[in-house]
């Protein structure tokens, strides 16, 4: 298999689906991937027509299995290479919080290590009932990035990450989604078409509403609320031809049809 095929890519009713498609590794983070996916959450970015993006792995088994382990020789070689490593991750990590669609993390099995880190760092998680989670960083001697240290903080509370970090246990789904890991639990056969609908949902709402939605609670958490502290969202969303036709489809008992401009 070719790096070209480590990426899949399928676009259809203003849903973006990408996989992970490398089933011979467990669906493992490798350098390439990580930039390959970057770029494709970039593309997406910019690509008005988009309304959501589901990331989801190869297979029924395993969503994302952690970093590629081929690499750490390399990579876990010294302090500064694995920040370096870790860095080029954190690459993509903040790509999809920048992504200003709602980004879908589906789960249809094991998100262990990298693919749990994944996982924390999309807007919702949805699982089926076999999903497996975990971080074992203390059973490798390893330490969690900083960045997703704390989006693991922010999501499942400190306690939570505490435990999950320092026991390297796995948890089930059931437990996922009741500390917070997961917003939504379906069964296996269900899971494809449950987040499709939830994506058609989104993917029917302002896009400007969400984006805004978006970057400010991902870039307004912990400061003081100011109303005027909105401004920009204002400007862009009050001044957009899709604010006055969300108000006359409300008094026309219809559905509205967004632009996302």
């Amino acid at each position: 298999m070719t790096d070209n095929d480590a990426i899949l890519l399928d676009v259809k009713d203003r849903i973006a689906w990408v996989t992970v498609n490398r089933p011979a590794v467990r669906n493992a983070l490798s350098r390439a991937v990580y930039t390959g996916l970057s770029k494709t959450f970039r593309t997406l970015a910019s690509d008005k027509s988009v309304r959501v993006i589901v990331l989801r792995g190869s297979g029924d088994r395993v969503f994302v299995s952690g970093a590629d382990i081929g690499e750490f020789q390399e990579a876990l070689a010294s302090p500064e290479a694995a920040l370096e490593y870790d860095a080029h991750a954190e690459q993509f990590l903040s790509t999809i919080k920048s992504t200003p669609q709602p980004v879908i993390a589906m789960i249809q099995g094991y998100a262990i290590g990298s693919g749990c880190i994944v996982a924390t760092a999309c807007d919702f998680r949805i699982s089926s009932k076999a999903g497996k989670f975990g971080i074992p960083v203390a059973k490798f001697g390893f330490v969690m990035p900083l960045p997703d240290m704390l989006r693991l903080v922010e999501l499942v509370g400190p306690a939570n990450a505490k435990w999950l970090l320092m026991s390297g246990k796995l948890i089930d789904a059931d437990r996922a989604y009741a500390i917070g890991l997961v917003n939504q639990l379906t069964e296996a056969d269900a899971l494809v078409a449950e987040t499709e609908a939830f994506a058609r949902t989104l993917a029917e709402n302002s896009p400007l509403s969400m984006k805004a939605t978006k970057q400010i609670i991902e870039n307004h958490s912990g400061i003081s609320p100011d109303v005027y502290r909105g401004a920009p969202w204002y400007q862009e969303i009050f001044k957009s031809a899709d604010f006055p036709e969300g108000l006359a489809a409300f008094h026309a008992k219809r559905k509205p049809e967004f632009r996302g401009e």
